[in-house]
């Protein structure tokens, strides 16, 4: 069993997450490809996120076109902080054996020495990373030496914050999260104002 595991806040989730997710799909071939949409990221406590069900909806709403995607709520329903590692076990425990690729973006590559348990992650998954458009991949001199797949991505500039902050402007979404997450989103009243 080959799985890519694809975790964020998806707050909301963007066209720029659906590239990535696609691209995965398509170079690294897993039997199944997981969004995992953190319950409460320890890294992000100080900043109020859209309720569970509304990320969940949207990731859905985002992904119906590709059957081979599949929402794994686990995260969500984790009392306290939300760990990678911790999810990461429970996926060797129920599938002993399998490959795991963790699919992260550039940014979290950089600051992935900062993770709880960072070692022990790079132990039970191959990361498999995005850089940002015409930057090389770069991890943290803190961690010690590990496998990293890199993707190469077409330039989607486009980023969650980018997302609420064209909201709050009261700018059209929809080229940044494509039709149903927007009218998910003006009929749910969600990130107004920032």
């Amino acid at each position: 069993m080959k799985l890519a595991l694809f975790g964020g806040s998806f707050d909301p989730p963007h066209l720029g997450h659906l590239a990535f997710a696609r691209l995965a799909l398509q170079q690294l071939q897993p039997d199944r490809l997981l969004w995992l949409p953190a319950g409460r990221p320890w890294q992000k406590a100080d900043r109020q996120m859209a309720e569970p069900e509304h990320r969940v909806a949207m990731i859905k709403l985002l992904t119906a076109a590709e059957p081979r995607f599949a929402v794994d709520e686990r995260e969500l329903h984790r009392v306290g902080p939300s760990f990678t590692v911790d999810t990461l076990r429970e996926f060797h425990r129920e599938q002993p054996g399998a490959e795991i690729d963790f699919l992260i973006g550039q940014d979290q590559y950089l600051n992935l020495h900062t993770w709880y348990q960072a070692e022990e992650v790079l132990r039970l998954a191959r990361l498999v990373v995005v850089p940002r458009a015409g930057q090389a991949v770069r991890g943290s001199v803190a961690l010690p030496p590990h496998e990293v797949q890199v993707l190469n991505l077409a330039d989607h500039p486009v980023s969650s914050t980018a997302v609420r902050h064209a909201l709050a402007r009261g700018d059209d979404i929809s080229p940044l999260v494509g039709l149903e997450v927007a009218g998910y989103i003006a009929q749910h009243h969600l990130y107004a104002p920032l």
